[in-house]
């Protein structure tokens, strides 16, 4: 019954593999169009049933109207301290003239007491300000000589200093560069271009320029094709024209398409990538070590002959 509870359970786990595959095979579609008659440009991303861009606008948030509870809070705040002012004076009404006397006296008693407390913690926190002035003092004195023993060092001039510091980055960056670039051409080739759409219309006053012109750019657009094409994987474009017109000056376009990406083949590459960087920095670093203990081994041998001449 074990074995067949696992078998069960391999099979399960190999088709929620399988499923997240399949999933993850299925492309990003991203679609766009560009018209320079209606200065429009529209993008929109879609995968399986998300739309990935543009993201649908929050409701806006309802304000709350304040209810006459607090209204009727702060009604009855107000009767409590009224009620509060009229019980005090109906004390002090009541009272008579040494009741009064031994009342104020007691009062300014303790508001002498209350003075002397504040002065208290007012002169103590006066010792504290000197103790942190005197600290900042010393710091300072602290920082000036360090920078003055730095400044009498024999210092390399700015160009040299940027010069070196370069060449020390190559020497840690260079061995990464040619990886980094295949990745990333495999990466490039993986966008896919579907149902490309281009349409430019151009003419100027004179029918020699116009004709030129239309020449140029017929130029321009296909070469551009071709250099899309190497980068990117293009197929066949759906329309792909310039018109002329020859008696006015005109230049209008209108291109559109779609781009699929597949996410598995994506982030496989950045898997590769990643094990790849991973592999050539430890063996970096190993080889670093080595160079450390075979230098500090010699210079542990150069000691022992001199202290034996």
């Amino acid at each position: 019954m074990k074995g067949v509870g696992n078998i069960i359970a391999l099979y399960i786990i190999l088709g929620i593999i399988l499923a997240i595959y399949i999933i993850l095979r299925l492309s990003v579609t991203v679609s766009y169009h560009a018209n320079s008659v209606t200065d429009e440009i529209k993008l929109s991303a879609k995968w399986l049933w998300f739309t990935i861009y543009p993201r649908p606008d929050k409701p806006s948030k309802t304000i709350k109207i304040k209810s006459k509870k607090n209204k009727k809070k702060s009604k009855k705040s107000k009767q409590t301290f009224e009620e509060n002012l009229s019980e005090i004076e109906e004390e002090f009404t009541e009272l008579t003239e040494d009741e009064l006397d031994e009342k104020i006296s007691s009062l300014e008693k303790e508001l002498e007491r209350q003075e002397q407390k504040v002065k208290q913690a007012s002169e103590i926190p006066k010792t504290d300000k000197k103790i942190n002035a005197e600290k900042a003092k010393n710091e300072k004195n602290k920082k000036d000589k360090k920078e003055k023993s730095e400044k009498d060092k024999p210092q390399e001039s700015g160009l040299k200093a940027k010069i070196n510091n370069i060449r020390r980055r190559w020497g840690i960056y260079k061995d990464f560069i040619p990886m980094t670039w295949k990745s990333f051409r495999k990466l490039l080739k993986q966008i896919r271009f579907y149902d490309t759409e281009i349409e430019i219309t151009a003419g100027k006053d004179d029918a020699y320029d116009a004709a030129m012109n239309y020449g140029r750019l017929n130029a321009v657009l296909f070469h551009g094709l071709g250099v899309v094409g190497t980068i990117f994987t293009l197929y066949k474009p759906k329309r792909a024209e310039v018109k002329c017109v020859f008696d006015k000056k005109v230049f209008e376009y209108e291109i559109s398409g779609k781009i699929k990406v597949r996410p598995s083949t994506v982030l496989g590459i950045v898997i590769v990538f990643g094990i790849k960087f991973l592999y050539l920095f430890l063996k970096k670093r190993h080889k670093a070590k080595k160079q450390y203990k075979l230098k500090r081994k010699l210079m542990i041998n150069n000691k022992e002959l001199l202290a034996n001449e």
